[in-house]
């Protein structure tokens, strides 16, 4: 058994009053006050802020890699910058590729056994996204989904996850409705649509917004003088939709976070990197994907750039820091913000195992002072940082 002494638990976005937390199995099995059962390892904490490790829901990639590399080193790679960086659950994220490539991806992912953060299935961002709002993703590789080539799709439910979907796509309704039924999260994004389609996918199971604000589309006219609302303004207002935010105050300026935060509150927004391989690295040439499909990166001002397309290309920004830039630069409470990088992405993901201090969860833990930096964390309870 492990012991955790003296802790403030953040739990449902709150910072609790002091207690004890025991482990055994790497599961939580008792919070109380003063817990005096036998220990083989015990930490005391002295009045520390104990926060369940972040979960990043969206990212392609860190420490040097990227995961359509496909490979267990690039794998590797990822889930020690995360795990460095206070993520202990993330799932791997795709670059839009052609249809082999992007399998030979997920399957490597489907195989891994992590020494470091876990992972959770994939996340397809793409090829089903909109040829009207590709972003840093080659339109070469976009489908509309259909019977014929979404088999590979249902061929591989185990390990994909999550799927970012265009509501403009012909037939997102019918994948949406199949995604549903197979377990499978979608998150809408990359897209062009209206209103009546977006609310079509809302009404068949989607229940995310991606990246909010980056290739959302806006309010608009189709063909006749009536305005619809996109995907943004139906995302910030609709209850059924969390919204991904990047909170670096470049993907998202925090003045604008203000505004997401006021609208959709601590209880529906997810913190998100969306990092990318040169995340955690100083220097050199990296890329966003791998093979046919990569585009070269480069970092500017904090922010990862694609030159070539003049388009933010994703973030070099750990969900630990963004908790830190809105409870610092914003005054938000550190309890919701701990809450918008690991709760909330739990309950998209429909984790039950994880995200909050609960008895039976698992002991994955971060140590934060009381401006949110990490002290320490811990992975089913032992302490790896």
């Amino acid at each position: 058994m492990i012991l955790f002494k003296n802790v403030r638990p953040v739990i449902n976005g709150e910072i609790k009053e002091q207690c004890d937390i025991s482990v055994e199995s790497g599961k939580i099995n008792k919070i109380a006050k003063n817990i005096t059962d036998k220990a083989d390892t015990s930490y005391d904490l002295k009045g520390g802020i104990l926060a369940s490790g972040y979960i990043d829901i969206h990212t392609h990639g860190g420490g040097g890699h990227d995961m359509m590399e496909g490979t267990k080193e690039a794998l590797d790679a990822i889930s020690e910058y995360h795990l460095n960086t206070g993520t202990t659950t993330y799932i791997p994220t795709t670059l839009t590729a052609d249809i082999p490539t992007t399998l030979v991806a997920i399957e490597n992912v489907k195989n891994y056994n992590s020494l470091y953060a876990r992972t959770y299935g994939t996340h397809l961002e793409g090829p089903f996204i909109s040829m009207k709002a590709p972003g840093a993703h080659p339109p070469a590789y976009i489908l509309e989904p259909n019977a014929e080539n979404t088999k590979w799709v249902w061929e591989n439910k185990d390990i994909i996850t999550r799927i970012t979907v265009a509501p403009d796509q012909k037939s997102s309704d019918w994948f949406t409705k199949e995604c549903t039924k197979n377990n499978i999260q979608i998150s809408l994004g990359h897209d062009a649509s209206i209103d009546d389609e977006i609310n079509a996918l809302t009404d068949n199971g989607a229940s995310s917004v991606t990246h909010m604000y980056n290739c959302t589309s806006r309010c608009s006219r189709r063909t006749t003088p009536h305005k619809h609302l996109g995907l943004t303004e139906v995302g910030l207002t609709d209850d059924r939709l969390y919204n991904e935010v990047i909170a670096d105050n470049r993907h998202v300026p925090n003045q604008l976070f203000k505004m997401i935060y006021k609208l959709k509150t601590a209880d529906k927004i997810c913190l998100v990197s969306d990092s990318l391989a040169i995340a955690g690295n100083k220097g050199g040439e990296f890329y966003l994907g791998s093979g046919v499909s990569k585009q070269r990166i480069v970092i500017e001002e904090d922010v990862a750039i694609i030159k070539e397309l003049n388009t933010y290309a994703g973030s070099v920004t750990p969900i630990s820091k963004m908790v830190i830039n809105l409870h610092n630069n914003l005054n938000i409470p550190l309890g919701e913000c701990v809450k918008m990088g690991s709760l909330n992405p739990a309950k998209v993901m429909n984790m039950t195992d994880r995200g909050d201090i609960q008895v039976g969860m698992l002991a994955d833990f971060n140590l934060l002072d009381n401006n949110g930096n990490i002290i320490s964390t811990y992975l089913g309870g032992i302490q790896v940082k």
